[in-house]
């Protein structure tokens, strides 16, 4: 006990400072609680992708197609694509040359028929059917979901005029192929 009473007295102050810290850290975590509270949560966040599709009139099938054509004829047909997806797409074409057989004596429909391509008053393109497009997909714009257009193709065997200029083409032929694209 002597010793503790030793003890305790020469450093009363340090143990009173001890227990008054001590005292302190437990009134404030005791008496910190808040008052005011607040809480918000924004559960269920959804994301889903959209939907980009097209549909073409004359899918698998021909836009036009003209057989035993002799000069001066003039065939024509159109094509309707819808965009039937759910958000907006960057549409184009190509115009790729298929097969190519040459007239009896050498002539290249390539180099004479003329085809022109029209959305309305508006020409997309005109040239000689074997011409290349301006760039390799044809830009069409971009489309809203529902947008329809509808596009009008037009071939003509232009007439070489008298003295047998178009010989050259009898029994000639070609295919064409037009590939339609959708991009988000």
């Amino acid at each position: 006990m002597k010793r503790m009473k030793v003890l305790f007295g020469q450093r009363r102050m340090q143990v009173l400072l001890t227990l008054a810290v001590l005292l302190v850290a437990v009134s404030v975590v005791i008496g910190s609680g808040a008052n005011f509270t607040s809480q918000s949560a924004n559960p269920s966040n959804v994301f889903t992708a959209g939907n980009l599709s097209h549909s073409n009139s004359k899918n698998g099938a021909y836009i036009l197609t003209a057989s035993l054509m002799k000069p001066g004829d003039t065939v024509t047909s159109s094509v309707t694509l819808t965009n039937n997806g759910d958000i907006p797409g960057a549409f184009s074409f190509t115009k790729t040359m298929g097969t190519n057989v040459l007239g009896l004596t050498g002539g290249d429909f390539r180099t004479k028929l003329d085809l022109t391509i029209k959305e309305g008053a508006t020409t997309i393109w005109t040239g000689k059917i074997g011409a290349a497009i301006p760039a390799p997909n044809m830009d069409l714009g971009t489309w809203a979901p529902a947008a329809t257009h509808t596009y009008d193709f037009t071939v003509t065997f232009p007439d070489g005029g008298s003295g047998g200029a178009d010989n050259a083409y009898k029994s000639a032929a070609i295919t064409v192929v037009f590939d339609w694209t959708a991009v988000s």
